[in-house]
């Protein structure tokens, strides 16, 4: 019997230490790290090396509310030698996240929304270096799991985004706009959030 009571004590315990993971005051860190390498057989102009490093911050204003921001920072180079086209960019965006809990006290719902703004280069290996923006606005929903208090692996879709590209700033005429929805534009994502 008291190994029984002693085992719900932490059952309990471990449930309010999750459930104080997404209440007003706490905070959460996380972001990705990704790396791409690509090479063709006898060096190519479509070789390509890419690294994104994109770190995010949020903070509860209420219970399962929090906003936060995220940055992007990508470089890539595509093609062999003296041909190399660079590019780079730097992005940054607000977004604001709501959980909806479940009965299971480590299993939670969210959707989240988010605004963001990059601005990058590209220098071809000929000609001159070209400046590009864009603006993107997405609805992302997703599901979280707690393994304890504090640490969550979310998976997350792009179910909804609309963005507006220019991709050379110095022509008025080549802006683009591109809207998605529907299971095509889903965009599975899979990580980690340190929640404090």
């Amino acid at each position: 019997m008291n190994k029984f009571c002693i085992v719900l004590c932490a059952l309990v315990t471990g449930s309010f230490a999750v459930h104080a993971q997404i209440s007003s005051g706490n905070m959460m860190v996380g972001g990705d790290l990704t790396f791409t390498s690509e090479s063709h057989q006898g060096g190519s102009a479509n070789d390509v090396s890419s690294v994104t490093f994109s770190p995010a911050f949020g903070y509860f204003i209420s219970d399962r509310f929090a906003i936060g921001t995220s940055l992007s920072l990508s470089s890539s180079r595509t093609g062999t030698g003296a041909d190399k086209t660079v590019r780079s960019s730097f992005g940054l965006g607000p977004f604001a996240r709501y959980y909806l809990t479940t009965s299971n006290e480590n299993f939670a719902f969210f959707g989240q929304a988010q605004i963001s703004f990059a601005s990058g280069k590209t220098d071809p290996p000929s000609g001159n270096v070209t400046r590009n923006n864009s603006i993107t606005f997405a609805l992302s929903p997703g599901a979280v799991f707690f393994f304890n208090e504090h640490w969550a692996l979310e998976f997350a879709l792009r179910g909804f985004s609309i963005s507006s590209r220019d991709p050379n700033t110095d022509n008025d005429n080549d802006k683009v706009t591109r809207v998605e929805l529907g299971l095509n534009s889903f965009s599975p994502t899979l990580g980690f959030r340190y929640h404090f």
